[in-house]
């Protein structure tokens, strides 16, 4: 009897303690978002996981003012559209500086914005009765207070909660980011982005845009489908980028870091650019070109335009910088009867030659070549290939050509990797783009596209983008 009854005071106990330890825990989590949770949120805190673009904007003053004359274009790249309208509210609030946020949210086939700021209670109260709003007016969701504004521009929804002004032209939207705030895991649970995030937060003097590769499905809805394709293949370099961005009259610059998870990257890793575009060897006519700089070798692939909806392609292959197993006449002993069976200097491509693997080498698609100066230009067809040669020798090469100087003024002149696209007459972007694409804004002004990669660790790609319009 006695063992009995000193047993069930033992599990009394233990049920005495749980009860006990459970309200502890409840009355810790109640005083974490209470109190702590009140005054030490973060601006991620509060934007849903779906994110596919974020901008933080450390000077807000130079963020709006200079991309003022770009709008049109970051309204359909970035769907800034509600930007006029948050900056009504934003100019309701007392003077001062704000940590801003403004992110992007798929919704409804399109980009949906969502703005945070941290503020106090009392300026929240200000922004009310300068916006003429009965406090009581509003809808409640989660506990939280919904407020409702029209302006000239867009009709908005906000909330203050957790210290952050929400400000959003979706109402769906809103109640998503109520919900992240009481969810354990935000956007600082992705890993890469945590890194790029922490990054950015050790220089908070400059304005950053993170870009996530589901961003690019959206930029997939103004090109072709072939075209969009393409773009959603580079989804696989990395899951975020994070770059300081700067806006100058027509100009974007953007300068940062993705990680350098890809395989692709890895073979870029550690190693220090050194050539440079050879721009001697380009025709001044030439669209667009990419160069790689590997151990291996250094290849450049380039195009002119061959009319108005089509362009030729080559890749130009620098043989000081091959193997002789990459040489066309490697593996013949007769060199000078080859040579001499071919007196113009355009040489089939047969199955004896041995390019750089890849598919983008392929000598199916390459079906002759020339030896000029210090590289083998490999091309599609002779008519190709002579094409090269008339525009080099009547027109000059890349160097002399003032929108390639322009470019390379802005960018960095050795990279590892450099693709740059030169829309100079409105053809070269024209075959890329659907109707959708055809109709807009950037489809019909860009003038240069530059993406370089100037240094590969193991941890990230430094990376730099420049876009120039010309309305």
């Amino acid at each position: 009897m006695k063992e009995d009854y000193n047993s069930e005071r033992h599990w009394g106990r233990i049920i005495v303690l749980s009860i006990i330890a459970a309200l502890l825990i409840g009355v810790g989590i109640f005083f974490y978002y209470s109190f702590f949770k009140q005054t030490k949120s973060e601006l991620i805190e509060a934007i849903p996981t779906d994110a596919v673009f974020l901008y933080e904007v450390n000077d807000n003053t130079s963020f709006t003012e200079d991309m003022s004359p770009l709008l049109p274009y970051f309204n359909e790249l970035t769907a800034m559209d509600a930007l006029p309208a948050f900056e009504t509210m934003h100019n309701a609030l007392p003077a001062g500086k704000y940590d801003i946020t403004i992110s992007g949210h798929p919704q409804d086939n399109g980009t949906v914005l969502l703005f945070n700021m941290h503020t106090d209670k009392a300026s929240f109260k200000h922004l009310l009765r300068a916006l003429s709003i009965d406090p009581a007016n509003c809808e409640t969701f989660e506990q939280q207070k919904i407020y409702s504004y029209g302006t000239n521009y867009k009709n908005l929804y906000f909330v203050f909660f957790n210290h952050i002004l929400s400000i959003t032209t979706s109402k769906d939207l809103l109640k998503r980011s109520i919900i992240q705030h009481l969810h354990p895991k935000n956007l600082l649970s992705d890993g890469d982005f945590k890194r790029l995030y922490d990054l950015a937060e050790k220089n908070k003097k400059q304005n950053w845009l993170f870009l996530s590769a589901t961003y690019l499905d959206g930029l997939g809805n103004y090109f072709n489908a072939k075209s969009a394709n393409t773009i959603k293949s580079i989804k696989s370099l990395a899951n975020w980028g994070a770059f300081q961005i700067r806006m100058s009259g027509n100009d974007i610059f953007l300068s940062g870091y993705t990680p350098a998870n890809d395989k692709l990257l890895k073979r870029f890793s550690n190693l220090s650019a050194e050539k440079t575009i050879p721009e001697d060897l380009l025709p001044y006519h030439t669209v667009w070109y990419e160069h790689l700089e590997l151990a291996q070798y250094d290849v450049c692939h380039f195009a002119l335009p061959q009319d108005s909806i089509s362009t030729y392609s080559y890749l130009l292959a620098r043989y000081d910088t091959l193997s002789n197993s990459y040489s066309p006449f490697a593996n013949t002993q007769h060199a000078d009867e080859v040579r001499a069976a071919y007196p113009n200097g355009i040489f089939p491509v047969n199955d004896s030659i041995l390019l750089p693997e890849g598919s983008t080498f392929d000598t199916n698609h390459y079906k002759a070549f020339i030896h000029k100066g210090n590289a083998y230009i490999f091309a599609t067809s002779e008519n190709a290939i002579t094409a090269f040669m008339q525009d080099l020798a009547t027109t000059g090469n890349l160097g002399e050509n003032r929108f390639y100087k322009f470019a390379k003024g802005n960018i960095a002149s050795s990279n590892l990797i450099e693709f740059t696209l030169y829309n100079t007459d409105k053809k070269t972007l024209a075959p890329l783009l659907n109707n959708q694409g055809m109709s807009s804004r950037f489809g019909q002004d860009l003038r240069i596209f530059s993406l370089t990669l100037s240094n590969i660790t193991d941890d990230y790609a430094v990376v730099n983008i420049y876009l120039n319009f010309i309305k």
